[in-house]
């Protein structure tokens, strides 16, 4: 016999990955768990209510809010994909993804399987609804007034040179808060840094002021 309607709801730009995805977790929740499963993308309107959330996480964007899940107090398994070796996984996680489970692009299917198939069971057990609306209680990260007008500018495509002297500070300062950002942010690389700074300008311009 079969259960209610599982609803999936995706936020990935990789076509391909997601296709794939799909397909995998089809197998697991239908074939596996005995589900009929639907598939959506994830949507501000539709992510407080569906059942598992599939959500692309760009190096450092675990430590920052995550206003599209805000609002999501039914209980229900966040699989946050990641690229790279990274252990995404920490004790500060903002209280919106705070069970969330961690695969990486490259991982294999048996792993994947296993720990999506241990998180829904934990998920099965513990249903108490979430709150997630005590937001001065979460300890997600922000940039500084002062970090958030460097990385206006890191995004323009300026260099440190160009931005001391557009922000009329010296060299060094600048250079500094870059360096804290990444730190802040656990991120390794100017490129790792650049892809966060994007994605925070698109999922959380009120927040940081883009």
């Amino acid at each position: 016999m079969r259960f209610k309607m599982l609803n999936i709801a995706f936020e990935d730009t990789n076509a391909l990955y997601r296709k794939g995805m799909e397909l995998f977790l089809k197998d697991v929740f239908s074939g596996e768990q005995n589900k009929n499963v639907k598939f959506n993308s994830l949507t501000s309107v539709n992510s407080p209510h569906v059942d598992i959330i599939v959500k692309n996480f760009v190096a450092g964007a675990e430590y920052v809010c995550q206003p599209i899940l805000k609002f999501r107090r039914k209980p229900g398994l966040i699989i946050g994909i990641t690229d790279g070796e990274k252990n995404c996984h920490h004790n500060d996680l903002p209280l919106c993804i705070k069970n969330i489970v961690f695969v990486h692009r490259s991982e294999s299917l048996n792993s994947i399987r296993e720990n999506v198939t241990r998180a829904w069971k934990d998920n099965l057990q513990n249903q108490n609804f979430l709150q997630v609306k005590k937001c001065l209680q979460c300890k997600y990260r922000t940039l500084t007034p002062q970090q958030v007008t460097i990385a206006k500018h890191l995004l323009r495509g300026c260099d440190i040179m160009d931005i001391a002297e557009l922000m009329n500070v010296n060299v060094k300062t600048v250079s500094a808060h870059k360096r804290l950002m990444m730190r802040k942010f656990n991120l390794s690389s100017d490129c790792e840094l650049l892809q966060f700074l994007n994605n925070l300008k698109m999922h959380n311009p009120p927040v940081n002021l883009f």
